[in-house]
């Protein structure tokens, strides 16, 4: 009994000892390094560690995932950019497919709402099909950029009535639209394409009987509006969803080592593109009041 006792007193201590020492958390005494500073594309970078730490994160260097950008929101001093593929068959009707832009649409897909927004028509910096498939080089739109507010895109079809009695409007294809920031040859940041864009279909003026349609889902690789014949003046839209252009998610490390995980002795890491990267490591030691963090960075050439 008397044994028993002395075990348990000691075991108390122990533990008292230990929780004393994880209450003053002392400054992560670790360091990383790596055998070689240059490296091919797919190779295994090995890190390795010195010292050791509660909580390891890593940060690669490659877009998304630079420890310089961990805290930006918002990007300013870039283009907006914007290009497109369409691809125009059958019919007669010339330049019955425009692509315009908003500051000021409020969010509400109805005719009424679609009408009272101010919409900025940016189809002659474009280039569009005439009978075959077309890429239209990049647009820069950044002078119709209002600071604050958000951005919609439209395509507008306008059929007009036929001349003849027989069908004369046209089929449109949209096979890409793309948006992106471009900041410097090697820093272009995506916003959005066709896929992403959540299009939403309009109508503001119909035929009787109301024919043409934007069909937004029946095709994997495009977005197409199919008059069906018609022969009377008919006005559709499909209009994006809201855009912020220059708000950007944070980049992100990833965590490699958390509490109370073993100490890590290496880490290895392949790159699948060439370039100069700043791989980062942020070395953390923490409890439930106090973190302390050490950052540490490697320069990695791959080739």
């Amino acid at each position: 009994m008397i044994n028993l006792r002395i075990i348990r007193f000691f075991t108390i201590l122990a533990v008292m000892s230990i929780s004393c020492q994880r209450d003053v958390i002392s400054i992560p005494q670790s360091t990383v390094h790596i055998n070689q500073p240059t490296y091919r594309v797919k190779d295994s970078v090995r890190f390795q560690f010195q010292g050791d730490a509660d909580m390891i994160t890593f940060y690669s260097g490659e877009r998304g995932h630079e420890y310089r950008h961990r805290d930006r929101v918002l990007l300013e001093g870039g283009d907006l950019l914007v290009n497109i593929e369409t691809n125009v068959l059958y019919g007669v009707q010339k330049d019955n497919l425009k692509l315009l832009m908003s500051t000021d649409f409020s969010g509400k897909y109805t005719k009424d709402d679609l009408t009272a927004a101010t919409w900025t028509d940016i189809s002659d910096r474009l280039e569009w099909s005439t009978g075959t498939r077309l890429i239209s080089k990049d647009a820069n739109v950044t002078d119709l950029l209002i600071a604050g507010r958000p951005l919609y895109f439209g395509f507008k079809y306008a059929g007009a009535k036929s001349t003849t009695g027989t069908a004369q409007q046209r089929t449109w294809r949209v096979y890409q639209f793309n948006i992106h920031n471009k900041f410097s040859e090697s820093e272009i940041i995506p916003v959005t394409n066709r896929a992403e864009a959540g299009w939403q279909a309009i109508t503001n003026l119909s035929s009787d009987p109301d024919l043409g349609v934007w069909n937004l889902t029946g095709y994997s690789d495009m977005i197409t509006y199919v008059p069906e014949s018609n022969l009377n003046d008919v006005e559709k839209w499909v209009v994006s969803k809201r855009f912020d252009p220059n708000k950007v998610a944070p980049d992100r490390g990833v965590a490699i080592k958390k509490y109370p995980d073993s100490p890590l002795k290496e880490f290895k890491y392949a790159f699948t593109e060439a370039g100069e990267y700043e791989v980062t490591f942020v070395f953390v030691n923490a409890n439930y009041s106090d973190q302390k963090e050490v950052v540490q960075t490697v320069k990695v050439i791959v080739e």
